[in-house]
């Protein structure tokens, strides 16, 4: 190639402007953005609609919505605004989605990565107790770890992140195996890298891109976890969720119906935005998306 060649040649984009170039392909993972978007601003301006304690009473009970200026989609039968649970919701369902994914996550790439690499008895050993897990269904063993631990918002996060990281495992020891005699790990190990930094500095980048995008399911799989859990009473109580909003609404559900579907609509649609998010990170991500 000669020195013209070289200063014609057009430069490439930078790699995160390519990300958001196939990202924005997809019109249904672009309103998941904006979805999302519209969670997060509502957990970061909670504190601005409503400075005070979203549990404590701000009217009369069961206000329809749009009836009282004071309490725009209207109150429990209670009498605490509707609508400052929903923005304090927001925070408690984004936290539950992050923290139990990062934990699910962690544990998946830790099994998965040393059973994928290793193989052998390691695998062997490692697959039984994943097996042993997928046996119980998550929710069982969700409902059987609170009740261990108890129904404080940190121990129920903690719960779900410890019952999600099956399938993380599985993926990642995938792509391990796929991965652990490639061209470049040999020569890496030929040049004497240890089998540490083989694993986490050679190989889990490489396997991560498929991770990330489960991260999105898991992500959407705990808030549902945490809303059913609140739905049967098993929720923090001293936290606004929007779980504990549908459930302490099933009471009233004949006469105050908008109780439990005004929360109910926002789980869905946060749902929703994490299914289309991981939809529009898998195009984006996968190498034949290039062209």
């Amino acid at each position: 190639m000669t020195v013209l060649d070289t200063e014609l040649r057009p430069a490439e984009p930078p790699r995160y402007v390519v990300f958001w170039q196939r990202y924005r392909r997809n019109r249904a993972a672009l309103l998941g953005l904006g979805l999302f978007a519209i969670v997060v601003l509502m957990a970061l301006t909670a504190g601005l609609v409503d400075p005070g304690d979203p549990l404590r009473r701000a009217g009369l009970p069961l206000v329809a919505p749009f009836v009282d200026a004071a309490n725009p989609l209207g109150t429990d039968q209670l009498g605490r605004s509707i609508l400052s649970q929903l923005f304090y919701g927001a925070r408690i369902s984004l936290l539950v989605g992050v923290v139990a994914t990062l934990v699910s996550i962690i544990i998946g790439i830790l099994i998965g990565a040393l059973a994928g690499y290793f193989g052998g008895w390691v695998d062997d050993l490692l697959m039984r107790i994943t097996e042993a897990f997928q046996t119980i269904p998550n929710f069982v063993l969700l409902l059987t770890l609170v009740a261990i631990l108890g129904s404080k918002i940190e121990w129920i996060t903690l719960a779900i992140g410890i019952v999600s990281w099956t399938a993380p495992a599985r993926m990642v020891r995938a792509e391990f195996m796929s991965l652990r005699n490639r061209e470049f790990v040999d020569a890496a190990r030929n040049l004497g890298v240890s089998n540490t930094s083989l694993i986490f500095r050679e190989i889990l980048p490489n396997a991560l891109p498929p991770i990330i995008v489960y991260a999105s399911v898991i992500m959407a799989l705990s808030i549902l976890l945490e809303s059913a859990l609140a739905f049967l009473g098993l929720g923090d109580p001293n936290y606004a969720s929007w779980g504990n909003m549908i459930g302490q609404g099933r009471a009233v559900l004949r006469t105050a119906w908008y109780c439990s579907a005004i929360p109910g609509v926002a789980i869905v649609l946060t749902v929703l935005s994490f299914s289309l998010l991981g939809e529009g990170l898998n195009d984006a991500m996968n190498p034949r998306q290039k062209q």
